[in-house]
């Protein structure tokens, strides 16, 4: 027995309902429009790895390759400085901040092994 409950009218679960699958690409156009709007205002902006789905079309996560990397990324988005996290996460730390850009959130992080690691390891 599936542990979502069905869509009101679809009989299906809400998850793998065909109109939540069949999202075109045209409706992730607002996240990849906002990103190269960031381009062209902060052309010295670190490069990212970034990725959106058709699940969650005004959203993106953006993979930074340092602390350096992303505080320019903050300061780029205009978050504040208390917004940015430290969390351990499957035993990697992470640096975190979400963002709201317009209309869509960035979700920004970078992976990086703490000083007192970098030097014993």
């Amino acid at each position: 027995m599936s542990q979502h409950h069905p869509a009101p009218g679809t009989g299906g679960d809400p998850l793998l309902a065909k109109a939540e699958l069949a999202r075109p690409l045209a409706a992730q156009v607002v996240v990849f429009a906002v990103l190269a709007e960031l381009a062209e205002r902060h052309p010295g902006l670190p490069g990212a790895y970034i990725t959106t789905s058709q699940f969650t079309p005004t959203e993106a996560h953006v993979l930074l390759d340092g602390p350096a990397d992303l505080e320019a990324w903050r300061q780029a988005t205009h978050t504040d400085v208390g917004d940015v996290q430290l969390i351990k996460v499957d035993g990697e730390w992470k640096v975190v901040f979400t963002a709201s850009v317009g209309p869509i959130v960035l979700r920004v992080y970078t992976v990086f092994a703490p000083a007192s690691s970098a030097v014993t390891g």
